[in-house]
């Protein structure tokens, strides 16, 4: 019973944090499914910091914007300009068809792939709007951008590896399992961690990739390392990269660490 009661408690808050994401990304009309935060950077082929510049409607296909932007800093991929969010995802019923409101001088984290020769984003996609002169989110954008940039050093190891479990999808929130902590290195917005597996699927080592701090990581290799584990799809390597991130407190919610 306390374990339903903690799994109950887990995909509640995801669901918070995906209710809290979609409002905080100007697409208020939907809920957005989220994946763990490794799956979606490895997934999308351009992730940059943007200012927007101009945003027409396309005229070849409906329910599609055109946006024009700078960059200012690029994380993952190449820019091509322009860039195209398609708006309109769904039929509205499963609350799917929402919009990505943007305007000029909007700053964001955009999240986005190249299909067909464009660069291709979504209301959906993990894009993330930077309030710089809102001093409430000044922590969120500062760790956001920094999670990025330190991740982006990883981009080769990450796009070879196996990221999915769904022995991961309930690790919404790790501060409660591994107990109380402190950050002392403030450049460590995350933890990196690679697990290999024996041919039964049982875990022969968990390795650190990228470390938060040595009190952490030791607590969190435990915490794999006794987990229960599903078969997960592995590559030839029979290895899993795991990333645990921080997330600071905000007006809204309580600070987490989290594979979201």
């Amino acid at each position: 019973m306390e374990l339903l009661s903690q799994k109950t408690y887990s995909k509640q808050l995801v669901f918070a944090i995906m209710i809290l994401s979609a409002f905080w990304s100007h697409s208020q009309s939907c809920v957005c499914y989220q994946n763990n935060f490794l799956s979606d950077y490895q997934e999308a082929d351009f992730i940059a910091h943007i200012t927007i510049i101009n945003v027409e409607p396309n005229s070849v296909k409906a329910n599609e914007d055109r946006v024009h932007f700078n960059v200012s800093q690029t994380f993952k991929g190449q820019g091509s300009k322009p860039l195209y969010i398609q708006q309109s995802i769904g039929n509205s019923i499963d609350n799917s068809g929402c919009r990505l409101f943007v305007k000029p001088d909007d700053e964001l984290i955009i999240f986005a792939r190249l299909i067909d020769g464009k660069l291709i984003t979504t209301p959906c996609y993990r894009n993330s709007f930077l309030y710089k002169n809102d001093p409430k989110f000044t922590n969120e954008n500062d760790n956001l951008i920094g999670t990025l940039n330190s991740l982006s050093r990883y981009n080769d190891r990450i796009e070879a590896s196996s990221i999915n479990c769904s022995s991961l999808e309930n690790d919404t929130d790790m501060i409660d399992q591994l107990g109380t902590f402190e950050l002392k290195d403030k450049e460590a917005y995350f933890g990196l961690y690679n697990i290999n597996f024996t041919e039964d699927h049982s875990i022969n080592y968990v390795g650190v990739v990228s470390p938060f701090n040595k009190e952490i990581d030791t607590k969190i290799r435990i915490m794999l390392i006794k987990k229960k584990w599903d078969t997960c799809e592995l590559n030839d390597k029979t290895e899993l990269l795991v990333a645990f991130f921080y997330h600071p407190a905000t007006p809204y919610r309580k600070e987490f660490l989290s594979t979201y």
